[in-house]
């Protein structure tokens, strides 16, 4: 018996996560031990589970206890909230999340 092998297509040709990753230098999110802050923020380009993979590897690259949810919306805006018991700049999310291919704007 062989074994054969297909090629999957990819979920999309603008999928960012599928492209190479810009080198970024990791910013903290925030640095005091506030009570828990909120950043909600809608991405372009997300359209599969890896998108969605990479986005929470960037913020957790600023912040490694972040909690990240993302509400994918294929060919649409994709809602990213994070909670983080730092301070969330929401610049410095918004700058990351483009280094990996994301642009994001305030939700």
């Amino acid at each position: 018996m062989t074994a054969s092998s297909r090629q999957l297509p990819l979920a999309s040709a603008g999928c960012a996560c599928c492209a190479p990753a810009d080198a970024a230098t990791p910013r903290s999110i925030g640095s005091s031990a506030d009570p828990d802050s909120t950043v909600t923020l809608a991405v372009e380009g997300l359209t599969c589970q890896g998108c969605a993979s990479r986005v929470t590897q960037a913020v957790q690259a600023l912040d490694a206890n972040a909690q990240v949810d993302v509400t994918l919306v294929p060919h649409g805006r994709s809602t990213v909230t994070v909670t983080s018991s730092a301070p969330a700049d929401t610049a410095v999310l918004q700058s990351a999340l483009a280094a990996a291919g994301y642009p994001a704007a305030e939700a």
